[in-house]
């Protein structure tokens, strides 16, 4: 190594440095700020009859949107195999990738024009008989854990439980009960990504079985 690589690593490595102090700082900046936001909490009986009907309708709409995204999925893969499975398709694989936005309803106080207003964002991924896919008819209420009026004894869809009950990270935060009631619609982004293999040296497309 010259004296000038050297020195040139040498400042490249001083670079890294700053950088990875520069990014402990935004990240305990970050945190400090979302410390001050503190998750707020309601108490069950601060739930009106109205309150209660609407978060029971809501686990109604996201069990059939979790049934919608089963049809798709059972459709797309059904379509996406058969390509797989044709010699003269080039496909070799496929994955498809589901993205959920809940937004608030046009009438919350925190509505922002020039926002997404999104409350919350579910990202997962589909692929026809994955074994550890939610069922549709499993009922997912957590029974350590009281719920208001009938929520409490009805089924939880996959949905509704992971909207209130897993958080994963900043931009997509588990919902308090309070803050489901302000969900207005959710925006529905469903992708198809088409996987395929071109050889360089024969110009062909290669068949799945050669590639494993």
């Amino acid at each position: 190594m010259t004296p000038k690589q050297r020195e040139a690593l040498a400042d490249f490595q001083y670079r890294i440095g700053d950088a990875a102090d520069a990014l402990e700082r935004l990240r305990r900046k970050a945190d400090h700020m979302k410390s001050l936001f503190p998750a707020q909490q309601t108490a069950d009986d601060d739930f009106s009859p109205e309150d209660i009907d609407r978060l029971v309708r809501l686990n109604d709409r996201l069990g059939y949107l979790q049934a919608y995204l089963h049809r798709v999925d059972q459709a797309v893969c059904a379509q996406m195999c058969a390509r797989i499975a044709d010699p003269g398709d080039p496909l070799d694989d496929f994955e498809i990738d589901v993205t959920l936005s809940f937004m608030l309803r046009e009438d919350d106080p925190e509505i922002d024009e020039d926002s997404d207003n999104f409350l919350t964002v579910r990202h997962t991924s589909m692929k026809g008989n994955d074994t550890d896919a939610p069922r549709l008819d499993k009922d997912f209420r957590e029974t350590i854990r009281r719920f208001p009026g009938p929520l409490d004894t009805i089924p939880h869809c996959w949905l509704f439980h992971d909207l209130y009950d897993h958080s994963y990270g900043l931009s997509q935060p588990a919902l308090s009960l309070s803050d489901c009631l302000r969900i207005g619609r959710i925006w529905v982004d469903i992708g198809v990504r088409h996987q395929s293999t071109l050889d360089i040296d024969s110009g062909e497309w290669q068949q799945p079985e050669a590639l494993s």
